[in-house]
């Protein structure tokens, strides 16, 4: 698992260039935002719980986007404690609702990213990373 979320993480700064190339694309993403297992927000966190990580994705463009919805937690140290994507097709002009769900097994700062390639396998950046960070208690 760790060795995945390295391999993606170096793929991702081996493309920042491309990152910026595909600032026009017409997806965006929203802030993620700390929910619980109905939907909820949270304010606080504590190890064993369930946090959804959610965003909205919003196509702009007329045509169907391909999309990998990607969720990178690191801890305080800089190792990945969690990475998971979601790939699936968003129509033109929809917005979409999603979440993945982390789970914290020790207490800590952590920094949750969310980001969105066309693909797993060709990794091109749709949307900038977004970065939250949040403590988790025991």
């Amino acid at each position: 698992m760790r060795f995945f979320a390295f391999l993606v993480l170096g793929l991702l700064l081996s493309v920042g260039a491309l990152q910026l190339a595909h600032a026009d694309s017409s997806i965006t993403i929203s802030d993620p935002t700390m929910v619980d297992t109905t939907g909820h927000a949270l304010s606080s966190f504590i190890t064993g719980q369930e946090i959804g990580v959610q965003s909205v994705l919003t196509n702009h463009g007329t045509t169907n986007q391909n999309y990998a919805y990607m969720v990178q937690v690191t801890d305080g140290s800089g190792g990945t404690d969690y990475f998971q994507a979601q790939s699936a097709s968003l129509e033109g002009n929809q917005s979409f609702t999603v979440v993945q769900t982390w789970i914290p097994t020790n207490p800590g700062t952590y920094t949750v990213q969310v980001f969105v390639w066309n693909s797993l396998s060709s990794a091109v950046p749709l949307t900038n990373v977004i970065e939250k960070q949040i403590t988790v208690g025991s």
